[in-house]
């Protein structure tokens, strides 16, 4: 087994274990969060072999961080380092210009700490399909739920050679091998069973190219409600979970709606009072293109992850109201 580094900068504000930690696919098979270490681990797959890939903050020059990659794995060549490197980079949002986003937070009466303690990308799988296929698990139950089953079918996958308990995401050729009786039975998803196998099944077949919705996003002349239409088409696939894919795909326009959001807008903005959806999409209005982001972050700040990092920078958290 061979090891091979290299490094990816970033750009002011960024933190690595902020970004990881923006929501919970690091508890989520192929990827990890080290605290101690504060590394960040991928199990990466290409052109057959698997390779355990980690990455932490190796250094810090005028404000900006520099990440140190380490690749582990057989037949570790230019090439691949140069992909797995590009697939960092697409993971922790480091493609995306949040200029605008952090203007909107240094005015936000709360998001004003975002920027401060480097949060605002989001992490990501690099694989649509594979996006799609937790999201598809994580619908309609608890987040402990779907962790247990997104796990369970990321056994699936290859292991990485020495690390036979660390496996590649499988493709959805692989899960439509495991079968029905696997997804029932192991995974427990339940009545998703037939969503996975389908989409699966669909992805095989050629009737959807999931990973095209990554080239789609970034071109202008696309508008987000067409990306929509093509997530919706997914069986399984309802309103709110397209709208968190379309986020995931770096468009944050149109608003994911779901219990979460009307319990956060109640909390926070309409004194306790159930909001209606008009509501919370005239509340969220003003921010344009960045609505669900700022949704989210308000969020997110509310969970003790924001609140570890917040006392990391030795940030008050009453500067959420200050």
């Amino acid at each position: 087994m061979e090891t091979t580094s290299t490094t990816l900068k970033t750009e002011s504000p960024f933190s690595l274990k902020a970004t990881v930690l923006s929501h919970g696919w690091h508890e989520c098979s192929p990827m990890c969060w080290c605290e101690g270490g504060r590394c960040f681990q991928i199990i990466e797959r290409e052109k057959g072999r698997v390779y355990r890939v980690s990455v932490i903050e190796a250094a810090r020059r005028k404000g900006k961080i520099t990440l140190r990659i380490t690749i582990e794995g057989d037949a570790v060549n230019r090439q691949l380092v140069h992909r797995i490197r590009d697939n960092v980079r697409l993971m922790l949002g480091l493609d995306q210009d949040l200029s605008e986003f952090y203007a909107i937070c240094r005015e936000h009466p709360v998001l004003h700490v975002i920027p401060r303690i480097g949060a605002g990308r989001a992490l990501r799988s690099v694989s649509v399909a594979e996006n799609i296929i937790k999201m598809l698990c994580a619908t309609n139950v608890t987040w402990t739920q779907a962790v247990k089953m997104i796990n369970r079918l990321g056994q699936l996958g290859p292991p990485v050679r020495h690390f036979t308990n660390l496996n590649g995401w499988p493709t959805p050729r692989e899960i439509l091998r495991a079968g029905k009786s696997y997804l029932t039975d192991v995974c427990r998803v339940g009545y998703r069973t037939d969503s996975i196998l389908g989409f699966c099944r669909n992805v095989c077949e050629g009737r959807i190219d999931p990973e095209a919705l990554t080239v789609l996003a970034r071109d202008d002349d696309v508008s987000s409600d067409d990306i929509l239409a093509q997530l919706r088409s997914i069986r399984g696939v309802g309103p709110t979970t397209a709208h968190y894919m379309l986020s995931f795909l770096g468009r944050h326009d149109r608003l994911a709606i779901d219990s979460s959001t009307i319990t956060h807008v109640a909390r926070t903005h309409t004194k306790g009072k159930r909001p209606t959806a008009k509501q919370i999409e005239r509340i969220y209005a003003p921010f344009g293109q960045w609505k669900n982001k700022v949704w989210w972050y308000e969020h997110w700040l509310t969970w003790d992850t924001a609140t570890q990092l917040l006392r990391e920078k030795g940030i008050a958290v009453a500067a959420l109201t200050s």
